[in-house]
């Protein structure tokens, strides 16, 4: 039987990390209880084998690969619980693993076996100040009209649409929380917020970044580039870390990311499906 950890008892995981993901930004935001995200196991008291499920965006599997507790009944816990857990905590209707390793690849494909699932990999870049520095110059200017913010309590309360407040609620338990430990920045219209980059999940100074533009109609005018370029000379200010990661199969962002300077770094293979 596979259960879910409670949030007060996530860091009786920390020792399932492998010596790699020990610097994980995301797998450190969720286990500190940071960032949103719940966490399965084969036993709440000496778990050996774990599931991370990052609210809305990735699960990851840690720990013993061949922990038949947790093997066995994966594939119903994935097909109901966990697909129910989805729904409820996000809307989510998607299954997609990270599998660290062959083992855990081979143990997941055969788990999700009678689904018809995607591969794909998931990108990790590493940011570089020169390149960003020098790239800047390129970048259109700001179109007239438009105005770029840092997010805060007064642009939230004047959000009619509430979009910020929306996207802090699929990575942040709380928008008190986003405001002591990530920030953020938005392009404006009047009142309405076109575009935005915040921190979607938070390990001491090093914080991913998260950037959409919320109208189709805004988009190739270079609102996410500019947004960006505030969020990461707002890094560059306080020191901290940006992170940078997408699918492989997600051009754009791929090309974005490396238009702000982000460099390749390393890759990690995914499986995906429709519930």
């Amino acid at each position: 039987m596979i259960y879910k950890l409670e949030k007060k008892d996530y860091q009786k995981i920390r020792g399932l990390l492998t010596p790699e993901q020990k610097n994980d930004l995301t797998l450190n935001a969720i286990i500190n209880g940071t960032n949103r995200g719940t966490i399965y196991v084969d036993n709440v008291e000496h778990p050996q084998t774990a599931l991370i499920d990052v609210t809305g965006v990735i699960s990851i599997f840690i720990g013993d690969a061949t922990n038949d507790k947790f093997i066995n009944p994966l594939r119903e816990f994935i097909d109901n619980q966990l697909k129910i857990d989805t729904y409820e905590s996000c809307g989510g209707t998607y299954f997609l693993a990270l599998v660290p390793d062959e083992t855990w690849e081979k143990v997941v494909e055969k788990t999700i076996s009678h689904r018809e699932y995607e591969t794909d990999y998931e990108y990790y870049y590493q940011f570089n100040r020169e390149k960003f520095n020098a790239l800047k110059s390129s970048y259109k200017p700001l179109p007239d009209g438009y105005t770029i913010k840092k997010i805060n309590a007064e642009v939230m309360s004047n959000d009619p649409d509430e979009v910020i407040f929306d996207v802090l609620g699929e990575f942040w338990y709380s928008v008190d929380d986003f405001f002591r430990q990530g920030f953020g920045y938005c392009v404006m219209k009047g009142d309405r917020i076109i575009s935005a980059c915040l921190s979607c999940c938070v390990n001491e100074k090093d914080h991913e970044m998260s950037v959409e533009t919320y109208d189709e109609e805004e988009m190739n005018k270079g609102l996410a580039t500019l947004v960006c370029t505030a969020y990461l000379e707002h890094c560059i200010e306080n020191e901290i870390t940006p992170h940078w990661s997408t699918l492989e199969t997600n051009a754009e962002s791929n090309q974005l990311g490396k238009k702000l300077g982000f460099e390749f770094e390393s890759k990690c293979k995914t499986l995906e499906f429709e519930f």
